[in-house]
């Protein structure tokens, strides 16, 4: 199923949900792979493969991706993508998404950003998604603040330290992803990254070990969503390395003295949540509703 729209006599526009060919994720892995190069050279990274974007849009449990390509000829100058979750909201699930990439050729930028973001969101509401997320710059998200009416919950917490960040309690938050067993396995299948699990009383903690200074700490699960046959990624030990670093929103973590929010002033940029209800005018959420870990986005 496309929607295609002509913005001029040569720029065409694609958008689907299905499952991508390996030629498309070859062209969409060159195109993205240039577009992000500085952050690729940051995670020192070569590119984004076609078996890393395979997972993330054919793969997902979740279902498939919406997928919205424009083209010049057959060369692809913009790219939006929509990366189906589950959330809860007040105790009741929502079919959702998560903003993963937005990518437009250097060449092609202003117009572009609106007609993709805004035909992406009108397709996501006919498949019945309630919530758009996302993790955005400043820039970006007075963008989609002022044309698309997202609310900017906040910018992410980011605390360093001797700390495993350990949660108070398990209450539940107003707003969170939620992760069944199959999801928690495609998600720690990234194969950009390395994950590992350590049991931490009642709850098991994951870290990406792809960071050298610091063990990043990913967020928290409990014995019902944990495969238990997926041994690989347990440890029997917790090792600091020397840092662990925690990103995200959540009202139940602990409060530490071997621990300290990073400096703002050494932080690139502003990594902003933002969200948008497409069933209501307003977001009716606030930073102490939501509790959001980087297992619930960081996948590329």
């Amino acid at each position: 199923m496309s929607n295609n729209t002509e913005f001029t006599n040569y720029i065409k526009s694609e958008i689907s949900k299905k499952k991508l060919s390996i030629k498309e994720l070859e062209s969409l892995s060159i195109f993205l792979s240039r577009i992000f190069k500085k952050s690729l050279y940051f995670q020192l990274k070569k590119n984004y493969s076609v078996e890393f974007l395979s997972w993330l849009y054919n793969e997902n449990p979740n279902g498939k991706a919406i997928i919205n390509n424009v083209y010049e000829g057959e060369k692809i100058i913009a790219h939006f993508a929509l990366v189906p979750i589950t959330v809860q909201f007040n105790n009741k699930t929502y079919k959702s998404a998560l903003t993963v990439f937005t990518a437009i050729d250097e060449n092609h930028r202003g117009l572009l950003f609106l007609q993709l973001a805004s035909k992406s969101f009108e397709r996501a509401k006919l498949e019945g998604i309630r919530f758009i997320m996302g993790v955005a710059n400043e820039t970006s998200s007075e963008l989609y603040a002022k044309l698309f009416k997202f609310k900017l919950i906040s910018p992410l917490e980011v605390k360093v330290g001797l700390s495993k960040f350990q949660e108070k309690n398990n209450l539940p938050h107003k707003f969170e992803i939620l992760r069944d067993k199959k999801t928690l396995e495609w998600r720690l299948s990234n194969p950009r990254f390395k994950y590992q699990i350590y049991k931490e009383n009642e709850k098991y903690i994951i870290f990406n070990n792809n960071y050298k200074l610091f063990k990043m700490n990913m967020g928290y699960v409990s014995n019902k969503d944990l495969d238990l046959q997926n041994k690989i990624l347990f440890k029997d030990s917790y090792n600091l390395n020397p840092f662990n670093m925690w990103i995200g929103l959540n009202n139940n973590l602990k409060d530490t003295k071997i621990s300290f929010n990073f400096p703002k002033i050494l932080k690139p940029s502003s990594l902003n949540l933002i969200i948008k209800d497409l069933e209501s005018e307003e977001t009716n959420l606030s930073k102490e509703d939501i509790k959001f870990n980087l297992i619930d986005y960081e996948m590329y």
